[in-house]
């Protein structure tokens, strides 16, 4: 579970890049697991920030993110608790959301209204069930229930009283083989009458209440 060199590289493009966060926000990581993701906000000097898990089993694993606050509580459980006391600029959810039913995730976005500061924003990162290879990823445990796709994300953000500031596609892999894939996507674009917005199998997206 420890930060590598590719995590890095990975999330200084998926999160600082992404969402233009910086060390003085404030972050709530749901779902926050073995905790790769939360190293690498103490490795950019992050001090704000909550990681959440429901899975008391990873205490161990994480406790050795001090000066973080872990917390092991289901998410609207935690996010009531603190209503009107606390809030982020930025909340994470990497593949969790996959994970619920629609009306739960529904329900959790709308609770997270009530702790995003002024301004603040949600990303989060979802299998591409709109690309083969994001289907190969849902599909491949049970353990995922709700499907997602770039259209989906605008749909599920309407029903959340969010809107969709950006979305891509999760780049992974070496640069020989992301330009190959990228090559073969292109083809296939050109000669299918019907294919992906984007091809990658996961997408990543930034979201913001309406009336922010």
């Amino acid at each position: 579970f420890s930060l590598q060199k590719k995590h890095i590289r990975q999330y200084d493009k998926e999160f600082l890049d992404f969402t233009k966060a910086t060390p003085s926000m404030s972050v709530l990581e749901i779902g926050c697991g073995t905790g790769i993701f939360s190293r690498y906000l103490l490795e950019k000097e992050f001090t704000n920030v909550v990681c959440l898990d429901l899975d008391k089993r990873l205490a161990s694993t994480l406790a050795d993110l001090y000066p973080f606050e872990v917390v092991f509580e289901e998410a609207e459980t935690y996010v009531s608790s603190i209503s009107g006391k606390r809030t982020f600029d930025l909340i994470v959810l990497h593949d969790v959301l996959e994970h619920l039913q629609l009306e739960k995730g529904c329900s959790l976005f709308k609770a997270l209204h009530s702790v995003l500061a002024l301004g603040g924003r949600i990303l989060m990162r979802v299998p591409n069930l709109s690309s083969p290879w994001g289907a190969r990823l849902f599909y491949g445990t049970f353990d995922h229930v709700t499907a997602f796709s770039p259209d989906r994300i605008i749909e599920f953000a309407g029903l959340t009283d969010f809107k969709v500031i950006k979305i891509a596609g999760q780049k992974t892999g070496k640069r020989r083989k992301r330009l190959a894939a990228n090559a073969l996507q292109a083809i296939l674009s050109r000669i299918l009458p019907e294919h992906p917005k984007i091809w990658e199998a996961n997408i990543l997206a930034l979201l913001e209440k309406k009336n922010s």
